[in-house]
């Protein structure tokens, strides 16, 4: 018999239902997959096919406004996934652009191009914005699924007052408040019943993120209604205390004058008359300062007996949570993305003698002893200036004792991996008033090899920080291949061990180990011990 194409028709139609291109495809059209809600085309770019703007669950609009996420809709012929879907409403911001729409339940597939016939490990992406800004489409997946050798999902959550919402009439229906977070399990149940048809293996997903992605992550760590959902567990710069500190009573509290502002008084009929405001009010009504450090209108999860039964840093320390691998990692000079973000491009001055007195005041909360113990360790002698003693002092308090506490509890129970990421001169972030450091989101620089977000300059990295990023991306997308991000070609990472040299320093300088102790006593751990 004469093979012609016509011969294996039918198998190209079968390997494009499932998610693979055939070569004549990808030379000459599209990428198309065939989901349970329908086809959706995507494109070529950078060695990966991406499919954008999937709609993982409903437009959360009009009734659906502060409900639990609902399935999306299916369409007919072929949805166009060539173009990231809205953001979730939210304010301007120095790192994100502005959205008032609420049809923003979105996810983007990064595939290889040369995936072949294997099922790839799946990662995915939860972005940070403190729960009030940033989107899935801030972040480009595509050279670390290409390099990495994994199928990256980016996804969108609803943010601020429409992702975490406290009212009585809510309440009384038994609604969860944590809106935001349901969003994400329901984008991780998308991808245990549609990855299979983009060549991914749903018995392998790690989630990852950064931020308030990464104290996402510990959430569903602990969260009963996160169970089976993924594998692998990533989180940068997002220990298990950052962001949860929110009380029920506060949320609602909130809500209560979220709906006076918005001319919908407290008392049946609120919720009815919230839903039928513009998300423009909702989000003028919603008093987001945007600030991690001064007090202010906080829109956060919260143990709303649903996502979040307890303190998540606490079920931590009581071993109660998933038992899957872990990362867990921050970076040496967090804090000082804040004084650059809050201070400097709010003043455009250096952080003065009356500010940071002020910002050691309230950080010890009405403390007088605590605020002159603050005042004596945190010293511009000691740091150089007042700005990097503030961010040190940031750094300190919310990121990088909270994260070895994590650490050494997870590490009792599952594999634990630590990292510091500590390379001190990533290009394209430029302050007038301070070297950055190792800041807030620095890592990402090296994890995604693409622009960071908000008004930052595309630069190369030099030789040895791009080896420094490779490396990261091999560590990354090992361990969503396998749990453990060891390879043969890799320097070695030990899970960690009290008591020994079992976590990494990652920096272009060399790629290092250090031991608890020396990390404890370089961030100041024991001041911080009983806060």
């Amino acid at each position: 018999m004469q093979l012609t194409a016509s011969t294996f028709g039918p198998l190209f139609s079968l390997l494009a239902m499932l998610g693979f291109s055939t070569p004549s495809q990808s030379a000459s059209a599209p990428p198309v997959v065939q989901t349970s809600q329908g086809a959706v085309s995507g494109k070529f770019v950078n060695g990966v096919r991406a499919y954008l703007g999937v709609p993982y669950a409903a437009a959360p609009v009009g009734d659906l406004r502060w409900q639990s996420p609902q399935p999306a809709p299916s369409w007919t012929g072929t949805r166009d996934g060539t173009a990231f879907g809205s953001r979730c409403p939210q304010p301007k911001s120095a790192i994100s652009a502005e959205s008032t729409n609420e049809d923003c339940l979105f996810l983007n597939v990064h595939v290889p191009d040369d995936i072949g016939a294997a099922r790839l490990p799946v990662m995915v992406w939860i972005h940070g914005g403190a729960f009030m800004l940033g989107a899935a489409s801030d972040y480009d997946m595509s050279t670390l699924a290409r390099k990495g050798r994994a199928i990256v999902v980016s996804i969108n959550y609803r943010l601020g007052a429409f992702g975490f919402f406290r009212q009585i009439e809510l309440g009384a229906q038994g609604a969860p408040s944590n809106f935001g977070l349901q969003d994400q399990q329901a984008a991780l149940r998308w991808v245990r019943s549609q990855i299979n048809r983009f060549g991914g293996d749903p018995s392998r997903v790690t989630i990852f993120g950064e931020s308030a992605g990464g104290a996402s992550v510990c959430m569903h760590l602990v969260s009963p209604t996160s169970l089976g959902l993924f594998t692998g567990a990533i989180s940068q710069s997002g220990p298990c205390k950052l962001l949860s500190d929110t009380t029920t009573a506060s949320l609602e509290a909130q809500g209560n004058a979220l709906g006076a502002t918005a001319g919908c008084p407290t008392g049946p009929g609120q919720l009815a008359c919230l839903r039928q405001k513009s998300a423009a009010d909702v989000l003028s009504a919603s008093g987001v300062t945007g600030s991690m450090l001064k007090a202010g209108v906080r829109w956060a999860p919260v143990q709303d007996g649903i996502t979040l039964t307890g303190n998540p840093a606490q079920q931590v320390q009581d071993g109660q949570f998933a038992r899957v691998p872990v990362i867990f990692g921050s970076n040496h000079d967090e804090g000082r993305f804040f004084v650059a973000t809050e201070y400097h491009l709010s003043n455009l001055l250096p952080l003065s003698s009356s500010q940071y007195t002020e910002a050691i005041n309230r950080t010890a909360n009405g403390d007088a002893a605590f605020a002159q113990q603050l005042a004596s360790t945190y010293t511009s002698q000691a740091y150089g200036t007042r700005d990097k003693a503030y961010g040190a002092l940031i750094t300190d308090q919310l990121f990088a004792c909270n994260v070895m506490r994590d650490v050494e509890a997870l590490s009792r129970y599952v594999p634990t991996y630590q990292y510091e990421f500590t390379e001190a001169k990533t290009p394209g972030i430029i302050d007038p008033y301070m070297a950055m450091g190792a800041f807030h989101g620095a890592e990402l620089r090296y994890i995604f090899q693409a622009k960071l977000p908000g008004p930052t300059l595309n630069l190369s990295l030099n030789t040895a920080q791009q080896q420094l990023a490779d490396q990261m991306v091999r560590y990354w997308g090992q361990f969503a291949a396998n749990g453990n991000p060891n390879a043969a070609a890799s320097p070695l990472w030990p899970s960690f061990t009290a008591g020994k040299a079992s976590s990494l320093a990652l920096t272009s300088l060399g790629i290092t180990a250090f031991d608890a102790n020396s990390f404890r006593a370089d961030h100041q751990c024991a001041l911080w011990a009983q806060r």
